[in-house]
Formats: C-alpha cells, sequence, structure tokens
C-alpha cells in the first residue's frame, strides 16, 4: 500500500521534527565548541601565528557547518519518515477505534509491513474479528431462542440465551485473569 500523506496529524509530526531539530542544534554547538576547544589546545598550536590560528578557526567552522548541515537535513528528511511509520498507524488506529465506538464492527485492519506497530494493529485486527465473529453468533442464539419462544419450547429458548455473550469475561472471573 503507498503512502498518500506524509503528514496525517501534522500538529503532532511537526512538534516532534521541531523539537527534534532544537535537540540537534543543541548537540551540533556542544560538538562545534568541544571539537574547536580541542583543535586551538593541541600541542604545537602555540607555535601558530594568530592569523593562521583565525584561518584555521575560519575554515574549521565552515566546514563544520555544512557537515551538520548536510547530516541535519538528511536526519529530518529520515524522520519524517519514521514519525510516518509510527504516527500513520496512531492516527489510523484512531479512525478504528471511533467506528467501534459507533458500533461497526465491519471494518478490516490492515498495516504497512515497515510500520512500526504491526503486533498492536495484530491484536486490533484479532479483537475486531472476534467480537465480530461473536456478536453474529449472539445474534443466531438469539433468532433460535426467539424460534424456540414461540414454538412454545421455553427450556430451549433459556439454555440458548444462557450461551450469549459467554466469549466477553466481565464478571469476578475476568479479574483473576489478570
Amino acid at each position: 500500500m503507498l503512502r498518500k500523506k506524509y503528514f496525517v496529524k501534522p500538529k503532532t509530526q511537526w512538534k516532534y521534527l521541531v523539537i527534534f531539530a532544537v535537540v540537534m542544534v543543541i548537540l551540533g554547538t556542544l560538538c562545534y565548541y568541544a571539537f574547536l576547544n580541542v583543535l586551538v589546545s593541541a600541542p604545537g598550536m602555540e607555535q601558530l601565528s594568530a592569523g593562521t590560528v583565525k584561518n584555521f578557526k575560519s575554515a574549521y567552522a565552515s566546514g563544520f557547518f555544512w557537515i551538520i548541515f548536510a547530516f541535519a537535513v538528511f536526519v529530518l528528511i529520515q524522520s519524517v519518515f519514521y514519525f510516518h511509520r509510527i504516527l500513520g498507524p496512531i492516527y489510523f488506529f484512531e479512525i478504528v477505534m471511533r467506528k467501534l465506538s459507533e458500533g461497526n464492527f465491519g471494518i478490516k485492519m490492515h498495516w504497512r509491513s515497515k510500520d512500526e506497530t504491526i503486533e498492536l494493529a495484530s491484536l486490533i485486527g484479532k479483537v475486531i474479528e472476534n467480537t465480530r465473529n461473536s456478536v453474529l453468533s449472539d445474534r443466531e442464539k438469539v433468532n433460535e431462542a426467539i424460534k424456540a419462544i414461540d414454538s412454545g419450547d421455553k427450556q430451549k429458548a433459556k439454555d440458548l440465551l444462557k450461551n450469549v455473550t459467554q466469549w466477553c469475561k466481565t464478571g469476578p472471573e475476568a479479574k483473576q485473569d489478570k
């Protein structure tokens, strides 16, 4: 499945990209001054003229800036794809949960092979499928119970209705499964 939008949750994605960029700027600045201090205080630097040291610092600053800039651009572009692999499925889970809360159990879960939440998507898909199958089974039992009541077989109706929603653990036994 091809990606159609890389910014499915733009506000969240931009927030994390800005945080990531700020962290990179801070780390780049710290690295710049740490390396500059090591280079300038290296043995033999005191023998160089002030002009040579100034030219060295200028060349170092220019080279360091472009290397860090290229690295930052690469990492930020990669992070857009990475964040999409995380936030894209989260956005889809929100859509799925909204539809489930409205009672729509006809939705199917799908995921891309590079998404970071494949296990979660698989589990949610199983929950939806189990719930859908159980609801359909319960509807069949209720319909059979109605037919049994109409035919006068109340015991059969009671037995059928006794098994409705047995798949759903909501009583004290559910607390013991923790």
